[in-house]
């Protein structure tokens, strides 16, 4: 059952980002079914996605993680503190608030900038900075973010836009829905090659009495496009939602439990199609790929290998 949402948290699913990193890993272990060129071209989109969310989700834990007083204005600007209690990826970072709209209608400007001699609980270096544009009240209907990504991950260099607007779910009124609109979207690998996205997907939480049971959905009909590393571009649709469950976290289960997306790849002599299925429901790692009706069970690794 779904109650009235008071506060948007993306940290809940930021394990998604380490387990769209290591679907390349899970892939290369069936070579019948996905040839290098197959497993090159799905996870572009995979790698895109879980790249170009970290700056979303690190900033949705920044402003989450800000009081109430804080974001309306009643402090003055300067250093939030206390945020690596929340996220400890903000362990290495220095979250500073320049307020400029006014306690009725909020606005201003809050700035990531992370150490790059500091190194995260997963091992993670970060350096760069991701600039958060906002107005109106947090996490109330037609509230803007503007999330600029600037920083590196590691030897990767992270670029976009993510736009993100607080809305109304048009058929339960009075449950909000984010829609985020990623453009230049830009992941530079350390030898240079790059992948690019661009996406329009909204988000939806399904709240609990009690929070682990609480639910996300990405829903059906969000797309995305771009460019993978060998020059073919992609398009991605979610053609049922992806559901991520909080209870499952604590079996180590990072993915979404259910839904589907299909990615369409064209290079300069072919166009292939992968279908990516994310089970039934049941807290597990494993996904199903469908390439030319030929169909593979995966059982993705917590370490990527």
């Amino acid at each position: 059952m779904k109650t009235k949402k008071s506060e948007f948290i993306l940290k809940n699913v930021s394990g998604l980002v380490v387990a769209l990193f290591i679907f390349l890993a899970s892939c290369q272990k069936d070579s019948s079914i996905l040839n290098s060129a197959d497993t090159q071209n799905v996870n572009a989109e995979s790698a895109s996605s879980a790249y170009l969310s970290e700056g979303s989700d690190v900033s949705a834990s920044a402003i989450g993680g800000m009081s109430a007083t804080q974001y309306s204005g009643g402090r003055t600007d300067g250093t939030i503190s206390g945020l690596a209690d929340r996220d400890d990826r903000l362990t290495c970072a220095v979250v500073t608030l320049t307020f400029t709209g006014t306690t009725v209608n909020p606005s201003g400007k809050i700035t990531i900038t992370f150490d790059p001699t500091c190194v995260d609980k997963r091992g993670v270096k970060r350096s760069g900075t991701i600039v958060i544009n906002f107005s109106g009240r947090r996490w109330m209907v037609g509230s803007y973010f503007s999330i600029h990504n600037d920083f590196f991950r590691n030897d990767v260099h992270i670029q976009g836009v993510d736009s993100v607007v607080t809305k109304l779910d048009a058929t339960n009124l009075g449950y909000l829905q984010f829609e985020s609109i990623l453009t230049g979207g830009k992941v530079t690998f350390g030898d240079g090659k790059t992948i690019t996205r661009e996406h329009d997907i909204t988000r939806e939480w399904f709240r609990a009495s009690l929070p682990v049971n609480d639910e996300w959905h990405t829903l059906k009909g969000g797309q995305a496009t771009g460019q993978c590393k060998n020059g073919n571009t992609y398009q991605m649709l979610i053609t049922k939602d992806l559901v991520h469950k909080i209870s499952c976290l604590a079996d180590k289960v990072f993915i979404p439990v259910s839904g589907t997306k299909v990615i369409t790849v064209t290079s300069s002599s072919a166009t292939e199609q992968y279908t990516v299925d994310y089970g039934d429901g049941t807290c597990d790692n494993n996904i199903t790929v469908t390439l030319n009706g030929k169909i593979k069970t995966i059982t993705v690794s917590g370490e990527g290998n």
